[in-house]
């Protein structure tokens, strides 16, 4: 397994460095983005998602909706409605866009 370099998450009030395995998921609220963390903490950060998805590793990270990038060390179920299950028990929705792309890359792992 490959280890990558943490990366910096400027929040409102804290700078805290992640490596990206800690990341479950990103999901985008207008100009910030939360990120959820393996240790139960969210972070909320003052940059776009698709800045954020360009900071990670893309073997591991993938845009499941244009609001949702999640990490597939993290996926725990795949929902044939169109749902994927975290390893934190958040339910997120595929977008029919995005969904040929998640499948292909779930097929790989």
């Amino acid at each position: 397994m490959t280890d990558y370099p943490s990366v910096s998450l400027r929040g409102i009030a804290e700078t805290i460095f992640v490596n990206p395995k800690e990341i479950i998921c990103a999901l985008a609220d207008g100009n910030y983005t939360t990120i959820y963390l393996t240790d139960n903490r969210t972070v909320k950060i003052l940059r776009k998602l698709k800045q954020v998805d360009q900071l990670l590793p893309n073997k591991k990270f993938i845009r499941i909706h244009r609001s949702h990038l999640i990490n597939l060390e993290h996926l725990k179920k795949y929902d044939k409605r169109e749902l994927v299950v975290m390893s934190n028990g958040q339910k997120l929705s595929i977008s029919r866009a995005c969904k040929s792309s998640f499948i292909q890359k779930f097929i790989r792992l």
